[in-house]
């Protein structure tokens, strides 16, 4: 029977930390996916309503008309640009996360490459014993005149 790995408890604590590294990584894509949704809403919006605006502009359009357009212009600016900033500073956290999941993967690696190299030895060994039988009982043979 293969020796038990010792570090076997720190190999399942760092696959652990993978995952969870792995999952707050999953989940921050998932937010950078609402927010580039919703600055595409937004985008749209603000399209329509330039549109609506020059439309109504042709066919003549009243003072207070053209200030209610041009202030929900400027409001879906203002939010397309809130939703950019949030989009760099989440863009900053992801790249935090991935920089995690890479070291909390890379520490795993060297954990399994450890066990590995425990496995080969063990296997090793196990080998040279078989060896060192194989030879005795082939000596033993040898020496017996039947």
């Amino acid at each position: 029977m293969a020796e038990k790995f010792k570090l076997q408890t720190v190999l399942k604590y760092r696959k652990t930390l993978e995952e969870q590294a792995q999952q707050r990584l999953s989940e921050l894509l998932g937010v950078a996916a609402q927010l580039e949704q919703q600055r595409a809403e937004i985008h749209s919006r603000l399209e329509a309503l330039t549109d609506q605006l020059q439309q109504k502009q042709q066919s003549g359009l009243s003072i207070l008309e053209l200030r209610l357009y041009e202030d929900q212009i400027d409001h879906h600016r203002q939010q397309g640009e809130k939703l950019q900033l949030q989009q760099q500073e989440l863009t900053l956290l992801l790249n935090e996360r991935r920089q995690e999941l890479l070291i909390a993967a890379r520490e795993r690696k060297i954990i399994e490459k450890l066990k590995e190299k425990q496995l080969a030895e063990y296997l090793r060994k196990l080998e040279s014993r078989e060896r060192v039988m194989l030879d005795e009982i082939s000596l033993r043979q040898k020496g017996d005149p039947r």
